[in-house]
């Protein structure tokens, strides 16, 4: 080997070192000013932990309601698969919002919206008279 791949290769690992003994140990922000604690406590940060955690108990209820509704055979299994594929929809579209480690107030009305729509959707699912059958005796309430 040449000395000047030498010398690069050692660089190179000289670099990896540190960095993976900067992980290893931590990185604390040495700005002034800066406290870890204090960022948590935040009232944007607060006000988003507050917004997310709304989104996930709503879905929650939503996916309760849901299985409720299929157990119950209120829910066809085509119509459970719609209600869950557009629960799942909703979740990446969350996870996307949370992509930047913040929901702003503009995404977490689209994701209420789509909360809105979707609950709409599992109440007429759960209410439209097309059941499971029951005991082989067919689909829904027939004396509509």
């Amino acid at each position: 080997m040449d000395t000047k791949k030498i010398v690069q290769s050692l660089g190179l690992a000289a670099a990896l070192g540190f960095s993976a003994g900067a992980l290893a140990h931590g990185n604390d922000d040495s700005r002034p000013g800066f406290d870890a604690q204090g960022f948590h406590r935040h009232p944007v940060f607060q006000e988003n932990l507050r917004l997310i955690k709304d989104v996930n108990e709503r879905q929650d209820r939503q996916t309760d309601r849901i299985l409720k509704g299929f157990y119950e055979r209120r829910i066809t299994l085509q119509e459970f698969r719609k209600l869950m594929d557009r629960q799942r929809d909703i979740q990446r579209m969350a996870r996307q919002f949370l992509a930047d480690g913040l929901v702003s107030r503009h995404e977490y009305q689209r994701l209420d919206a789509a909360l809105d729509s979707a609950d709409r959707d599992i109440f007429m699912e759960a209410h439209d008279a097309q059941g499971r059958p029951s005991h082989g005796a067919g689909y829904g309430n027939w004396d509509r």
